[in-house]
């Protein structure tokens, strides 16, 4: 890219600042987290004081209110990011053995279990993934299919994004969309400076290989900015159409974002020895949950950003002048092949983009396949080859989601990264009979201990913890038992209420930690309504993912925002209205085919807390 750049300067229409930010980011990161600011430090301090005191000052009878204590105190640390979101995860771990709540052999078992693997394991080999260049190659090749007319173009952005963040970190696949977009941009910039028109400039950051950053500028020969709002105004669309797709495909698969996670945790802490969700039925009920939103959300985008080329899509308006005199047609076969040749700078197939499009197809697979209704899926077949019976007397399967992903992110760390049949990648003597050069794997240490947000495994163990003390402690009865009023309420205006809160609330806390600090409520507010606990459970994680409004609220809200054209009301005016859309959307799915395909039309006896005869019964559809 920075190639382009260099041409166009020497046009006299760009200008160009290199700036070093290897050193900057560096101390940055560095102060981040060994240095908080004085009031951060004497505000953390505080709120660990009067919880302790107002807790410990209370009868030990009363162990939900110590719980409660601890609970609010963390979720008031974790809204307001006066510490580290990691740090701030460690708190149970002190404090529910201080106020008598869990042993501290039981509270810190819960911070690293069998979802925290999964997690692992998908970190692992999204990492590989992000380092050979393979969603690069994906999205350029998306891009270069799609991209042919402004609404188009917003399609290709959103579905690259959308599919690439189903297995990858969203703010990952943002980071890496963002840049490619650009170079969009600034060929369309280009092509329309060559034709005469007047184009407004739109300033961003491109953060290539390396670490140097580059500040771009786009200006005419005279120095003078051109400005059309038109061209603005799609600008606008177009990298919002990026952070959407990010959001709204974490939501497909079961290891797409965290949130997914921690309802499964959750669920398992609460209800042990209960059928949870895994990666085959997740998939199935949220996947064309995902699909309808991403339809969705272009289409809002198209029609508030780009209205006329979207119609002229639909009627079937938008046909290629083959005369090749329509200067709009010239425009996008400009860019269209702008983008074809940028993904012919990247060669042919590599040999570990090869392996790795092998692994991930298999990744999937395994994980679909692994246990069927009807049929014996392979981990079945598994058991009853070695035999493994429960205590029921039933088959029981040992091999888990979990251990799919980490066998196979085990092999990441053992193939080369070139093809070992070649010269080039035999061990040869480097200047003793035992020296050998270093053959380099698809994932190495370095990249791991510097790719993994490590933050999210200990937000993720925050979350069992809370969960479990929630439990032990009898607060989740106690809140149970308020809630007892909503007992005759539509159970579809509760499912609304419930997707409306967790949405708003994402907006200004991190969807991980909204998540686990609300669904042992969801939990004890189904039991007191007598609503299986995966309707209310399955309805607030995925409204976690809804949201569009604030930088703050999510990674990929925060890298849009870095570029100039996009402002904060910007993002408000779009993102409110994407949230009620993507919340009706989200409530109708729960109450339609997720209700049914996970059948959760009868309140079971394992959710009731009295584990009484009388639990058993039918629901009513929700309405």
């Amino acid at each position: 890219m920075s190639g382009k750049y260099e041409e166009l300067e020497d046009k006299g229409l760009v200008r160009i600042e290199e700036e070093n930010r290897g050193a900057s980011s560096k101390n940055d990161a560095e102060t981040q987290y060994t240095t908080l600011p004085q009031w951060k430090t004497v505000f953390t301090l505080f709120v660990l004081f009067v919880t302790t005191v107002v807790s410990m000052n209370l009868p030990m009878e009363a162990e939900e209110g110590r719980a409660a204590c601890v609970i609010l105190a963390t979720a008031f640390l974790w809204m307001t990011e006066a510490m580290p979101l990691m740090i701030t995860a460690l708190i149970p771990a002190i404090m529910f053995p201080l106020v008598g709540i869990m042993d501290t052999k039981e509270v810190c078992a819960k911070y690293f279990n069998y979802v925290s693997m999964l997690m692992m394991g998908t970190f692992l080999v999204a990492e590989s993934v992000e380092a050979c260049g393979l969603h690069r190659r994906i999205a350029l090749k998306i891009l270069s299919l799609l991209g042919r007319g402004e609404a188009m173009l917003m399609l290709g952005a959103s579905l690259c994004t959308w599919i690439l963040s189903m297995f990858m970190s969203n703010t990952a696949t943002t980071a890496m969309m963002l840049p490619i977009v650009g170079s969009i941009v600034q060929s369309l910039r280009e092509i329309n400076e060559t034709m005469g028109e007047n184009l407004l400039t739109v300033k961003f950051d491109s953060v290539a290989e390396g670490k140097d950053s580059t500040k771009v500028d786009i200006v005419r020969a005279d120095g003078s900015r051109p400005d059309t709002k038109q061209f603005k105004w799609f600008c606008k669309g177009l990298l919002l159409s990026v952070p959407y797709g990010a959001s709204i495909g974490g939501i497909a698969t079961l290891t797409g974002t965290p949130p997914n996670l921690v309802l499964k945790s959750i669920f398992e802490a609460t209800f042990p020895g209960q059928k949870s969700v895994d990666y085959q039925t997740w998939f199935t009920v949220a996947f064309p949950l995902s699909l309808i939103l991403i339809i969705a959300g272009w289409t809002f985008l198209c029609l508030v950003y780009a209205r006329s080329s979207y119609w002229n899509l639909i009627t079937g308006k938008f046909i290629w002048d083959k005369s090749g005199k329509n200067k709009e047609v010239q425009k996008w076969r400009h860019v269209n092949k702008t983008i074809r040749k940028e993904y012919r700078k990247l060669g042919g197939l590599r040999f570990p983009e090869v392996i790795l499009i092998l692994m991930v197809v298999l990744l999937i697979l395994l994980w679909l396949l692994r246990v069927l209704e009807g049929a014996d899926g392979w981990a079945e077949v598994h058991a009853k080859a070695i035999g493994t019976i429960d205590d029921k007397g039933k088959l029981k399967v040992y091999l888990k989601d979990a251990w799919v992903v980490i066998t196979l992110a085990l092999f990441l760390f053992v193939i080369p990264a070139e093809n070992p049949f070649r010269g080039s990648c035999k061990l040869k003597p480097t200047g003793g009979t035992e020296k050998f050069t270093r053959i380099k794997r698809l994932l190495d240490l370095d990249t791991v201990l510097k790719k993994t947000p490590w933050d999210v495994l200990f937000i993720l163990g925050g979350g069992y913890a809370i969960a479990a003390g929630c439990k032990d402690s009898g607060l989740s009865a106690w809140i149970g038992e308020q809630f007892s009023f909503l007992h005759n309420s539509p159970h579809v205006v509760i499912a609304l209420v419930v997707s409306s809160f967790v949405a708003i609330l994402t907006e200004f806390a991190s969807n991980t930690a909204s998540t686990t600090l609300l669904l042992p409520v969801l939990v004890s507010l189904s039991q007191a309504i007598k609503v299986h606990p995966l309707y209310l459970m399955m309805t607030g994680t995925l409204s976690a993912s809804l949201a569009f409004c604030l930088p703050s609220a999510t990674g990929p809200n925060a890298l849009v925002f870095a570029f100039k054209e996009i402002k904060v009301i910007d993002m408000i005016r779009t993102g409110l209205a994407m949230n009620a859309i993507s919340v009706l959307i989200t409530v109708a799915a729960t109450s339609t085919w997720v209700y049914r395909m996970l059948d959760l039309t009868e309140y079971p006896c394992w959710a009731d807390p009295n584990d009484n005869i009388t639990c058993n019964f039918t629901m009513s559809t929700p309405s």
